[in-house]
């Protein structure tokens, strides 16, 4: 809209939590579509990009902030009109289920990386593919240190497991879940992975399941509610739907600009339906995962929301 723009990135590159995510449920693949993102924002005149980039101090109101930065050694200061918080979230690192004393338990992002990095690792040995994998749900999320439900790690664990079940058909995938919420369209996913063969098993909160090592490999064993007896599953690979966590500086951020964090850690909108983008605090909006988790459709929508509504003061000459 012509609007010049302080881009202020953490990390040294760009693109946030989508750098790790290479194939969409419905196929397409999003690291193209980011690099030329990324490549628009270096070209673009209007943009100053800041990467490795803190933030040092944040003053002013509506129209007239001023922001002094510190990056790559140096400081800047610049002066804007209105502020829009984009900090992201990040993957939830388990402390349960043998997560980091064994190789073989891992993430849906670290899952998604290798069977994006080769798509023969399931069926490198033709003979003897991987014969059982175990997805297990809600691991970070929805227990008492953290009540909220992530809402897309349903629909990772689908994705995933129907990956896999299109690299080699014969893996035995089972997803021990307390509530499948493949929530909108997502549920016609939840079907075609049921009718692909992927097995859903549900246990109880109080009952979870439990992954030990054998001679063999791992062992999961859960309680089956519909059977009402204890399972046992060999696994060649577990691995754990992990939840969405707030990013750690959003406090900081939080303080810089006088807006408030939810009792879980993520930014607090004015309204949630009157005013879903604004803070309380004028000129100051929010989007993607720092509000709350979410999908990558819905991280653009509510970007775009807070740039349309950014543009509503920054498109005026004065403020009353």
């Amino acid at each position: 809209q012509g609007f010049e723009v302080h881009l202020v990135e953490k990390e040294k590159e760009l693109g946030g939590n989508l750098r790790h995510i290479k194939y969409l449920l419905n196929g397409e693949k999003p690291q193209e579509e980011l690099e030329r993102i990324v490549q628009d924002v270096r070209s673009n005149d209007k943009i100053n990009l800041y990467t490795q980039a803190e933030i040092k101090s944040l003053e002013g109101s509506v129209g007239n902030f001023k922001t002094k930065i510190a990056t790559n050694g140096n400081e800047k200061e610049f002066e804007h009109g209105v502020v829009i918080v984009a900090t992201g979230a990040k993957e939830y690192q388990p402390k349960e289920y043998l997560y980091g004393q064994d190789e073989f338990v891992m993430t849906h992002l670290e899952l998604e990386h290798r069977l994006a990095a080769d798509d023969d690792w399931l069926a490198a040995d033709k003979k003897r593919p991987p014969k059982t994998f175990v997805i297990i749900q809600c691991v970070g999320s929805r227990d008492k240190e953290r009540p909220y439900c992530s809402r897309i790690c349903c629909t990772e664990s689908i994705k995933n497991a129907l990956k896999i079940k299109e690299f080699s058909p014969k893996t035995n995938v089972y997803i021990l879940y307390r509530d499948i919420r493949t929530y909108g369209f997502r549920e016609s996913y939840y079907t075609k992975a049921r009718q692909q063969g992927v097995i859903f098993i549900r246990y109880d909160e109080d009952k979870k399941p439990e992954v030990s090592r054998n001679g063999r490999g791992l062992q999961v064993e859960v309680f089956d509610q519909t059977l009402r007896i204890p399972i046992e599953i060999s696994a060649d690979f577990v691995v754990l739907a992990a939840g969405v966590v707030p990013s750690e500086g959003n406090k900081s951020v939080g303080q810089f600009l006088k807006v408030p964090l939810t009792s879980d850690g993520f930014f607090l909108e004015a309204h949630m339906k009157l005013r879903p983008i604004d803070f309380a605090t004028d000129g100051v909006f929010l989007c993607g995962l720092a509000h709350s988790a979410k999908a990558i459709e819905e991280s653009i929508i509510q970007a775009q929301a807070a740039a349309s509504r950014a543009a509503t003061i920054l498109s005026k000459d004065f403020i009353e």
